[in-house]
C-alpha cells in the first residue's frame, strides 16, 4: 500500500470535502431550478383546467360557447400547438371536447395516460408526456359534476423549460468544474505553502553538526503560531543534546586525565628502576608503586564500567525487597573494623525495620561510596554517624554524618558531577577519582529517590539519602 505524504493526504482531505460541497450545492441549484419552471407550468396549467371547469359549470348545453371558450382558455390554435387538451366524461364513449382528433399524435398521447389508482373520485394529477424531442407537461383534473366525473387533461410544451434547465446544468458542470480545479489546486498551494516552515526546519536540521549543536539556528525561523511548540521542542531537545555533548566530551577528557597520571607514574617509575642496576628492595618497591598505580587505575576503569552501564539501562533495575535496616548494620560493621585501627569508630542507631524495593549490590554500592568518603575526607580519629529514620510520607531516609566539614559552599552544587573534587589540584593522595558521589546519586534516581549534602566547619558534613518504602 502507497504511503501518502501528509501534504497528499490533507490536499486529498480538503479537496474531496470541497468537491462534496460543490457538487452538493450544484445538485440543489438544479433541482430548485427544475421545481421553480415546473411549478409556473403547473399553476399556468392549473389555471386552464380550472377556468375550463368553470365554462363547463357557467355554459351548461352550450356546446359552442363552451368550446370557443376552452379555445380561448388555452390558446390553443392550428398555428400554435404547444398546448392541447381534451375534456370527457367517465363511461362515456366519446370525448366531450379535445383539441385534436384520436388518431393523431397528441391525441394518442391524451388517451395514453396512466390509470388513476385509489378511492378518491376526484383528484389533481401532474405528469410529463410525450417524447425526448417533444416535452410536454400535462395535469389531468378529475371533477364531479351532476352527469358524473369529469376529466379535463390540458397539456403544455415543455421543451423549451427543460431545453432551459439542460442549459443551466451545462453551466453548473462547467462552473462547478472550474470551482472544483480551482479549489483543488488552491488547497494544495495553501498546504504547500503551510508546510514550508516545516521544510525550512528540516533543512536546518540538516546542517546540524556537532560543532554547533548548540547554536541558534532557529531564532531567526518565522512559524505560524501552531508550529511554535514544535520549533520550541526542538531547541530543547538540541539544547539537552548539547548538554549531553558537552558532559560527554568533558567526561572524556576526565577519564584520560584520570587514566593518563597512574599510567604516567607507572612509566616514570619503571624506567627509573631500568636505568641502573638496583637491589631486590629497590625492585620491590618499585613493583609495589606500580602495582599501587594499577589498582587506581582498575578503581577507576570499574566505577566507569558501572556508571555506562547504568546509563545504558537507567530505568531498569532488578528490582527485590531489600531490608534496609539489616544492610546498614553490614556497612557499618565493616566500615568500623576499617577505621578502627586509626582510632575512629562508627555508631549506627538502632535501626527500625524498614524494607524497600530495589537491587540489594546497587544499594550496597550507594551507602558504600558515601560511607568511603566520610572516611576519607573525615578525620582518621573521628567518628561517622549513621541513623536510619522512616517518615510518614513513605520514605525512608539514611542520614549519615562525618566530622570534617571543609567543603566550601561553591562546591556543594558540583560534589555530583563527574570527575569533580574539591581538591582542584587532583592530587592522589585521598586516592578518589570524583566518581563515588556520581554513581551514588545515579543509584538513588534509579530507585526513585534522591540524594543531598550540607557542610559546615563546625557541625560537621551531613549526606541525606531519601528512598521510597515498600
Amino acid at each position: 500500500m502507497i504511503s501518502l505524504s501528509l501534504k497528499w493526504r490533507v490536499s486529498l482531505w480538503v479537496s474531496t470535502v470541497l468537491v462534496a460541497v460543490i457538487a452538493t450545492i450544484c445538485i440543489v441549484a438544479y433541482v430548485e431550478f427544475e421545481e421553480f419552471h415546473l411549478r409556473n407550468i403547473d399553476r399556468t396549467l392549473s389555471a386552464m383546467a380550472n377556468g375550463i371547469l368553470a365554462t363547463l359549470h357557467d355554459r351548461k348545453g352550450e356546446e359552442q360557447m363552451i368550446d370557443k371558450d376552452i379555445h380561448a382558455i388555452t390558446g390553443t390554435s392550428a398555428q400554435d400547438p404547444s398546448t392541447f387538451y381534451r375534456i370527457w366524461m367517465d363511461g362515456a364513449p366519446a370525448d366531450l371536447f379535445a383539441s385534436d382528433p384520436p388518431e393523431s399524435e397528441h391525441g394518442r398521447w391524451l388517451r395514453g395516460l396512466p390509470e388513476q389508482s385509489g378511492p378518491m373520485r376526484e383528484s389533481l394529477t401532474f405528469m410529463n408526456i410525450g417524447s425526448q424531442r417533444s416535452e410536454y407537461r400535462a395535469i389531468w383534473m378529475r371533477h364531479k359534476l351532476d352527469e358524473g366525473i369529469v376529466n379535463i387533461v390540458v397539456a403544455s410544451s415543455s421543451h423549451y423549460t427543460y431545453h432551459e434547465m439542460r442549459e443551466f446544468l451545462k453551466l453548473l458542470l462547467i462552473l462547478g468544474g472550474s470551482l472544483i480545479v480551482g479549489s483543488v489546486v488552491a488547497v494544495m498551494w495553501s498546504v504547500r505553502y503551510s508546510l514550508h516552515p516545516i521544510h525550512k526546519t528540516a533543512e536546518r536540521l540538516h546542517r546540524i553538526s556537532r560543532p554547533n549543536v548548540g547554536s541558534a539556528l532557529f531564532d531567526d525561523l518565522k512559524v505560524p503560531e501552531e508550529l511554535h511548540p514544535f520549533v520550541g521542542a526542538l531547541r530543547d531537545m538540541l539544547g539537552r543534546l548539547d548538554k549531553v555533548l558537552q558532559q560527554q566530551k568533558q567526561f572524556t577528557c576526565d577519564a584520560a586525565h584520570e587514566l593518563r597520571t597512574p599510567l604516567a607514574v607507572v612509566k616514570s617509575t619503571l624506567q627509573a628502576t631500568q636505568m641502573h642496576e638496583r637491589d631486590a628492595n629497590e625492585y620491590r618497591r618499585a613493583i609495589a608503586d606500580a602495582l599501587k598505580d594499577v589498582a587506581r587505575m582498575e578503581h577507576l576503569i570499574e566505577q566507569l564500567l558501572v556508571l555506562a552501564r547504568m546509563d545504558e539501562n537507567s530505568e531498569h533495575i532488578a528490582a527485590a525487597e531489600v531490608q534496609l535496616d539489616v544492610l546498614l548494620r553490614e556497612l557499618a560493621e565493616a566500615c568500623d573494623q576499617r577505621i578502627g585501627r586509626s582510632g575512629g569508630k562508627v555508631i549506627l542507631e538502632e535501626p527500625p525495620v524498614t524494607t524497600v524495593q530495589g537491587d540489594l549490590d546497587e544499594l550496597a554500592r550507594l551507602f558504600s561510596n558515601v560511607l568511603d568518603n566520610a572516611v576519607r575526607y573525615g578525620p582518621s580519629d573521628g567518628t561517622i554517624s549513621i541513623a536510619l529514620k522512616c517518615k510518614p510520607d513513605s520514605c525512608a531516609t539514611v542520614c549519615i554524618h562525618d566530622e570534617g566539614g571543609n567543603i566550601p559552599p561553591e562546591a556543594l552544587p558540583h560534589l555530583f558531577d563527574r570527575f569533580y573534587r574539591v581538591d582542584h589540584s587532583r592530587s592522589s593522595s585521598t586516592g578518589g577519582v570524583g566518581l563515588g558521589l556520581a554513581i551514588a546519586r545515579e543509584i538513588a534516581r534509579r530507585h526513585n529517590g534522591d540524594i543531598s549534602i550540607t557542610s559546615e566547619p563546625g557541625s560537621g558534613t551531613l549526606v541525606c539519602i531519601r528512598l521510597p518504602r515498600t
